[in-house]
């Protein structure tokens, strides 16, 4: 820095009035001082100045590229920044806003700070849609002003919409409500016929004479310069061009113009090269209009998104060019041109990626095949083949390798197979897809083996932009496990667990809820909720009992019997009820920091025909996703310990877990992280007798595990790989007074917990 520049060390703003956005006025500031991580550590600054002072050349060019140059600053950038926070202040309604700034210079550091006293805003007092009701100024000015509109019929549409108007008496004046209420308009006049019509023709008459901070407004409709403005618009024509391909049209290309062919279905004409790539009815039903329906613009938005939706074009279009021939004084027609470019019908892919499965790293090899279009009807066929190799970790941190082959295939469909509703009525409202698919997968772990055939068909589905749905009807798991090595038989000492590793059929109709209102074109804040209701067996059960099967009988090892249970093909099925509930956040701060936090609850509960909930449906904690600073699969249940056990397996029906974590850039590919995570699972069953193991609603808490740590992540933009170290807290299955490690054992690298993962942890 040179000898009268300072750097910019804090930019702070204190107003008078809570109502006012602090972050709305902290965009407005121009100069910031640097980003720092941890609260107080400027990283990036310190990268910047370990450059020297020749900045071009080997490290010193590429430390000054990814830190952060120094923030100097500068009178001219204060008197922007309040000449911008007077403006977003008079923008809602604070138009004798007083705004102060200060900047305290000490040892070459520069504090800025604002004061800002807002003042009381102007607020609507009258909001006026009909002449009629205007006040004599109003009048006046109305009738002198020959830009203004007289169109009765606009004039109707807008007075009968007025009570979804952004304008509401009582609330400050805002200038972004006024845009928002042209937008607002202009729309409602597209979706009424009104095709030339724009929010240009809209405009606020304002008075706030002699009303004490209060204001009334007019909305005036401006007198357009053509007729065609207040004219409504029919679609005559729609012409589809499936094959749509811009190069050779704008060259007038004869080869390619000859080999279009056109076909006419329902009033529409499509034009396609050689042979048409998919049904015609498929293209009419995602659209939202037809020859003679008036124009409406929020048909030709959903006619893109269903168009979209169907994933078989990369480049669609809708256009629309008035027939001039056509038009006359009272309606004008339209001739609407759909350009639809198609993807390529079938694609390869091999991949070879990485993998995290409960906490095991490994990496995994793929083919996967797709054909886009299968029947014409924008049917999607996937096959994929898979080979993975994942490291296994015993209790005495001894490394073992898990294999898995597998196959799946899927076919999707945008439309419901099953007439559960009126299918066009649903398509257009939900835009909802079925999907068949078929699966089967082996795997071979050191402790076992196990073999897992599947059969699923359900509906996708979104009712609005922020929640999407899943229903799977059936979900058929045909699950064997064998070669059960002698160390995991000695391991499980309990009937319940044991149970959970037999051959067995899983028959479940599942239903999940997803809300997530990320913006993935812009960073920031966002919420994300899955909810998951599930249920087996029930259905299996009624089919027996009404026809009537033969009943299985169950003997304990006394040769006592223990109960009866039904089979489907020799196997015993499961039945159960299951439900969890999944919410993160993730508050963003700047592109340096953010804190994200996750709260997971699950239960499930197994009944009747098998008692146990099947391995794969049960609650594990620990691990890579979990309470990282425990091994997977190695925690609980509740304050249960088997330190002998060679293969963690805890499992259990309940689980209760939180977790939070700070995570901040560090230089180039690399990120950090600073975690705090606590939770348990708990086992309901009354045949679970692991001590320790059962959940009990006034001791719970008291078995809530707790870890910490730090972790690093090294984010290569198609793959983040990243590792943990978890420390434990406080560890539920110690003695109740030596839970707490803290104070109870000196620090060793050796408590510490490492874990590899593929991805964020949530």
């Amino acid at each position: 820095m040179g000898e009268n520049e300072y750097l910019l060390s804090k930019a702070s703003i204190k107003i008078d009035n809570k109502n006012i956005s602090s972050s709305g006025l902290s965009s407005n500031i121009k100069q910031k001082p640097n980003i720092k991580i941890l609260g107080f550590w400027k990283f990036h600054l310190g990268l910047y100045n370990l450059s020297g002072k020749n900045k071009d050349k080997g490290i010193n060019k590429w430390l000054s590229r990814i830190g952060e140059e120094p923030v100097i600053y500068e009178d001219y950038q204060t008197n922007r920044s309040k000449l911008q926070l007077g403006i977003y202040l008079r923008k809602r309604g604070y138009y004798n806003a007083i705004i102060e700034d200060t900047v305290i210079f000490r040892k070459k550091k520069a504090k800025l700070k604002f004061k800002i006293t807002a003042g009381e805003p102007y607020r609507y007092r009258n909001i006026y849609d009909e002449k009629s009701d205007l006040p004599h100024n109003f009048m006046s000015y109305y009738q002198s002003d020959k830009e203004i509109s007289d169109s009765s019929l606009i004039r109707q549409y807008l007075v009968l919409d007025s009570v979804n108007s952004n304008i509401r008496v009582g609330a400050n004046v805002d200038a972004d409500v006024l845009s928002k209420e042209r937008d607002r308009i202009a729309i409602l006049m597209k979706n009424k016929g009104y095709f030339n019509f724009s929010k240009e023709y809209i405009h606020f008459m304002m008075d706030s004479l002699d009303k004490d901070h209060q204001m009334d407004v007019f909305v005036g409709i401006k007198k357009p310069k053509s007729s065609s403005v207040e004219r409504k618009y029919r679609i005559r024509s729609i012409i589809v061009n499936s094959d749509y391909d811009p190069k050779p049209i704008l060259r007038n290309d004869s080869v390619y113009l000859n080999k279009l062919d056109t076909l006419v279905y329902e009033n529409c004409k499509f034009i396609y090269t050689k042979k048409l790539n998919i049904k015609p009815d498929v293209i009419i039903n995602s659209l939202g209009f037809q020859p003679g329906s008036l124009y409406n613009l929020s048909d030709v938005e959903y006619s893109y998104k269903m168009l979209q939706a169907l994933n078989q074009y990369k480049f669609v279009n809708i256009r629309f060019e008035v027939d001039t021939d056509s038009e006359n004084a009272k309606e004008g027609n339209l001739n609407c041109f759909v350009q639809l470019s198609p993807f390529k019908k079938q694609s390869y892919v091999i991949e070879v990626e990485g993998t995290n499965s409960s906490g095991n790293i490994g990496f995994a090899g793929k083919l996967n095949y797709q054909h886009k279009n299968l029947l014409r009807g924008a049917e999607v066929l996937d096959v994929r083949f898979s080979s993975a190799t994942e490291s296994v970790r015993s209790n005495d941190n001894k490394n073992f390798f898990s294999r898995e082959y597998g196959g799946e295939i899927s076919l999707s469909t945008p439309k419901f197979i099953l007439p559960f509703f009126n299918a066009n009525g649903f398509r257009k409202k939900y835009n909802p897809t079925s999907k068949l698919s078929l699966s089967y997968s082996y795997q071979k772990r050191p402790d076992y083996v196990r073999t897992q055939a599947d059969a699923s068909f359900g509906y996708n589905w979104k009712s609005s932009k922020y929640l999407t749905h899943k229903l799977n009807l059936i979900e058929l798991s045909f699950v064997e496990v064998n070669n059960l090595s002698q160390d995991f038989i000695d391991d499980i000492t309990n009937l319940y667990i044991a149970n959970s590793f037999t051959d067995h059929i899983i028959s479940t109709t599942r239903y999940s809820l997803v809300y997530n209102n990320q913006n993935l074109n812009k960073l920031g804040s966002y919420s994300y909720l899955r909810f998951n209701f599930e249920t087996a067996g029930n259905t299996l059960k009624a089919i027996d009992q009404l026809l009537g099967s033969k009943k299985n009988y169950d003997y304990d090892d006394n040769g006592e019997l223990e109960g009866t249970y039904y089979d489907l093909l020799g196997i015993r099925y499961a039945q159960y009820l299951k439900v969890d509930i999944d919410y993160r956040y993730n508050k963003y701060f700047n592109r340096a920091n953010s804190l994200v936090g996750r709260f997971f609850m699950g239960l499930g509960y197994a009944y009747d025909n098998l008692e146990v909930l099947p391995f794969e449906k049960s609650y594990f904690s620990g691990g890579a996703n979990g309470i990282r600073a425990w091994q997977v699969r190695s925690l609980g249940p509740g304050s249960y310990s088997n330190d002998e056990a060679v293969y963690p397996n805890n499992t259990a029906d309940f689980k209760l877990e939180g977790n939070l974590e700070y995570r901040f850039k560090l230089i180039w590919k690399f990120e950090g992280a600073m975690f705090l995570d606590a939770g348990n699972i708990w086992a309901i069953s009354p045949k679970d007798n692991r001590v320790g193991a059962k959940l009990t609603m006034k001791d719970f808490y008291k078995e809530i595990a707790i870890g910490t740590g730090i972790g690093t992540r090294v984010d290569l933009n198609f793959i983040l790989f990243r590792l943990d170290l978890g420390l434990k807290l406080r560890d539920p299955s110690l003695a109740t007074d030596k839970r707490w490690i803290i104070g109870n054992r000196a620090f060793k690298f050796s408590q510490l917990t490492y874990n590899i993962g593929i991805g964020y942890p949530f």
